[in-house]
């Protein structure tokens, strides 16, 4: 098993200043299996936890890949899951009847891009996506331009759009507060900014296990230090992030025009951050540890036909930390990952009506954020299987650990 929560210095020595207040930054934490040598820094200043170094981006193409660990590979699936979402909450924004121009930062496979054409018939839609591979999935859609690049590299004309769209991609970006302000300049006076992001809150689970800060990601926000951004950039914030999500954080806000005053100091936010951050490696550690149990009480339940519904990070884990032998299963459902890639741990992915066709004794849910989702899904497709799930088989898992 590899160390956890070691610090290591930045690769090239250099220290880090803050994107949001250009304060000198504090190294917290080095993540696990970093293919990039970062350090997870906190800003002494207004709490923004960011990671470093902050390389040039290349065009190299990595293998598709899940990992538990900091080096997570480039399948990219995640942001079809916050379209329902953004189209809720532009929903009740914007007359989706009237005429309207959106640029979707980040179009990916186009999920959000063909529900706004769909509901908004008079809308015209900018695509910004840089990767080759998924750019095409909205370059044939209609009323919509591709544009292939990075949101870094463009430079719109000022007032270009009345909506600008942004879903799980501020946290990439070498300089966020940069392109949030260079957001504000493109928008219409009044335009609206929909931006989401994933949540640092989540990392203060006690049932967290795999390692949250990941290669690709360069800013960790909270509720608190995204919104202060985004006022700082020149918006004003018509709807705050759900309280009770504790992965993502949705905003809605409009462009005011109005000067950035100068961060101030938010001391909470910065004692925040650290605890969020020493409970976070406690936990993990703990429940890595716990994996082992977990797999043994997994190996038991042979001769029974077992089916496991979840081949991502989670799975990752149980195999690598835990050492779990996925060759036990009977099956190895995943209806998103199956789409990229054909096994996980050499263990061939079917999509979940494989257990009509082979009925397990039982299914393993190893999910944590579609856990009910799954369930009930399962039940559906093979009523007389028992179900464990990931947070009932931690729980024993650490028991035995204490015991």
């Amino acid at each position: 098993m590899s160390s956890h929560g070691n610090i290591s210095a930045s690769s090239d020595n250099a220290p880090l200043a803050c994107d949001f207040c250009s304060h000198r930054l504090q190294p917290r934490y080095t993540p696990d299996r970093s293919t990039r040598g970062l350090t997870v820094h906190v800003c002494p200043h207004c709490g923004l936890v960011q990671s470093g170094p902050r390389v040039a981006r290349t065009k190299d193409r990595h293998k598709a890949a899940v990992s538990g660990g900091a080096d997570w590979g480039n399948v990219r699936y995640g942001k079809g899951f916050r379209t329902g979402a953004a189209m809720d909450a532009l929903a009740r924004h914007v007359d989706l009847n009237s005429t309207f121009s959106l640029l979707d930062v980040g179009s990916n496979r186009g999920s959000f891009a063909r529900a706004l054409l769909d509901a908004a018939p008079q809308a015209a839609l900018t695509a910004l996506e840089p990767d080759e591979r998924f750019a095409q999935s909205v370059g044939t859609l209609a009323r919509t331009r591709l544009v292939q690049a990075r949101i870094e590299d463009m430079a719109f004309a000022d007032a270009s759009f009345d909506i600008v769209h942004s879903c799980h991609t501020i946290e990439h970006l070498a300089s966020p507060f940069t392109t949030l302000r260079d957001h504000a300049r493109i928008l219409k006076h009044g335009g609206l900014l929909v931006i989401d992001a994933p949540n640092i809150a989540l990392i203060g689970g006690d049932d967290i296990v795999e390692e949250w800060f990941i290669d690709k990601h360069l800013y960790h926000f909270s509720a608190r230090t995204l919104s202060r951004m985004i006022t700082a950039a020149g918006f004003s914030i018509l709807e705050q992030v759900d309280s009770a999500d504790p992965i993502n954080l949705l905003f809605v806000a409009r462009k005011t025009g109005r000067a950035a005053a100068p961060a101030a100091a938010d001391l909470a936010e910065v004692e925040q951050a650290d605890r969020l951050l020493a409970l976070y490696q406690q936990a993990r550690a703990r429940n890595l540890a716990a994996l082992t149990h977990a797999a043994c009480e997994l190996a038991a339940l042979t001769p029974r036909k077992v089916a496991l519904w979840g081949a991502g990070r989670l799975f990752d884990l149980l195999v690598t930390e835990g050492g779990f032998n996925p060759h036990q299963l009977s099956l190895l459902i995943d209806s998103h990952l199956k789409q990229h890639m054909d096994n996980r741990h050499g263990v061939k992915l079917d999509a979940p009506e494989a257990l009509r066709q082979t009925p397990p004794d039982t299914i393993i849910v190893m999910s944590r954020g579609f856990a009910a989702e799954i369930t009930a899904e399962a039940k559906r497709l093979a009523p007389g299987a028992d179900i464990i799930l990931y947070s009932d088989l931690l729980s024993r898992a650490r028991l035995q650990c204490a015991a």
